[in-house]
């Protein structure tokens, strides 16, 4: 990720938030978190990645990517996902 540098306006801005109490900040435009929130899924949360290469049948790459192509994902991020979910029910002992 760049780095850029604040502007002075930017700098004044932040320097006004630093100086309020909390209580007086405006936080009505924010939405509620309903219910129990999984932190570990999402944008705050991403797993170490590692890159490997297997082999896989043709005609399962090519519904792979039949499949990813209607759910708009490049296939690759389709096969982490089924790769994932299945592991998931392995692991929960689900059918």
């Amino acid at each position: 990720m760049k780095k850029t540098r604040l502007t002075e306006d930017q700098i004044a801005q932040l320097a006004a938030l630093d100086a309020m109490r909390d209580q007086d900040i405006d936080l009505t435009d924010i939405p509620e978190l309903g219910g129990r929130q999984d932190w570990t899924r999402g944008n705050l949360y991403r797993p170490l990645m590692q890159a490997i290469s297997i082999r896989l049948p043709a005609p399962d790459i090519e519904l792979a990517r039949q499949l990813a192509g209607i759910r708009g994902l490049p296939y690759q991020t389709y096969i982490k996902q089924v790769l994932h979910s299945a592991l998931q029910r392995e692991r929960t002992g689900q059918q």
